[in-house]
């Protein structure tokens, strides 16, 4: 079977790089608006994004590699009206437990880790080495990115985006839209307002 990957930026080629790491596709393509007919990494960008239609049903299978969740989460209802299928990505250094859920079209990074009876959406991007503890629910489009621990019984709303190294704590939930900044920005942030006088939240 032949998958069509969305994207060929650098979450893209990360995509292409699980997808070859799989060994269950035959043939991969690109369609990136900006890159037509490049070579990235030995794969070839065949088309722009509008012309999805025209490679089903040549290309089966197609994933939307677009880091906004909102474009990610458009393009899916598109490939879905046209009959493509959408695979999980999952890298073989990933662990999912048999009792966690995974929705279609989502993307699993190296060294990531589902446990037991936790719920992840439509299209969700969980990079890698990201904990998501059991009984946590992580809406569709939702994008976990690298190192961050999601703590047992917590709720990550539609179109949440995670920063690296975040610790969500156990249930909290995070609204939709809401896009938390990763540690390391915090950090920055905290020692320039002290370098500066600025105030932090202890006043």
């Amino acid at each position: 079977m032949n998958l069509l990957i969305i994207g060929a930026g650098g979450h893209g080629r990360c995509c292409l790089d699980i997808a070859r790491d799989m060994n269950m596709f035959d043939k991969i393509s690109f369609l990136d608006d900006k890159q037509i007919n490049k070579i990235i990494n030995d794969c070839k960008v065949i088309g722009s994004i509008d012309e999805m239609s025209s490679y089903y049903p040549e290309f089966t299978h197609i994933h939307i590699a677009i880091g906004n969740n909102k474009l990610r989460s458009k393009l899916l209802l598109q490939a879905k009206e046209i009959g493509y299928s959408l695979p999980i990505l999952k890298h073989p250094s990933s662990v999912v437990s048999k009792y966690a859920s995974v929705g279609l079209g989502s993307v699993l990074f190296p060294c990531s880790v589902i446990e037991a009876n936790a719920v992840i959406g439509n299209c969700c991007i969980v990079t890698s080495g990201v904990v998501i503890n059991h009984d946590a629910q992580i809406d569709e489009y939702v994008l976990v990115n690298t190192g961050t621990v999601i703590r047992p019984n917590t709720r990550i709303n539609k179109y949440a985006s995670i920063g690296s190294r975040s610790l969500i704590t156990m249930n909290k939930e995070i609204e939709m839209n809401r896009i938390i900044e990763e540690w390391y920005s915090n950090i920055t942030n905290l020692f320039s307002l002290s370098k500066y006088g600025g105030k932090n939240d202890n006043g």
